[in-house]
């Protein structure tokens, strides 16, 4: 059974899908089960570089990742940031040599928040 907001990816073309609205069965795609990404928020080197940090201020919530290459071969693919109750729902997508930063002016109630990293995975910031 899928859950809302979860991400799944395809290990043999490399999409990667999220949920919006629950639902039983797998998830297929180029006929093989999506696997189902989890965080790999763990004490590691990596954690540091990959973990969004959430700043919010009387302006609005930014988002961003400190410190991390964003290279042709290593970079932050998507920022996203979402309310606790998963009811309202922010990203922004990165290239190589962009800063991976999500300003969200007026908004103020954001408290997780996702970043993708192409060769580490997915992290994220409760």
């Amino acid at each position: 059974m899928t859950k809302k907001l979860e991400l799944y990816k395809c290990n043999i073309c490399g999409n990667i899908v999220e949920v919006l609205v629950s639902g039983i069965g797998d998830l297929v795609c180029c006929g093989e089960k999506m696997e189902h990404l989890t965080p790999k928020n763990t004490d590691d080197m990596t954690t540091e570089k990959h973990t969004p940090e959430i700043d919010n201020y009387n302006e609005g919530t930014v988002i961003r990742i400190t410190n991390h290459p964003m290279e042709n071969e290593h970079y932050i693919m998507f920022l996203q940031g979402q309310t606790e109750d998963k009811n309202e729902l922010h990203i922004k997508f990165f290239y190589p040599n962009e800063t991976p930063e999500m300003s969200l002016a007026d908004i103020h109630n954001i408290r997780e928040s996702i970043s993708y990293c192409n060769i580490h995975g997915l992290y994220e910031k409760k």
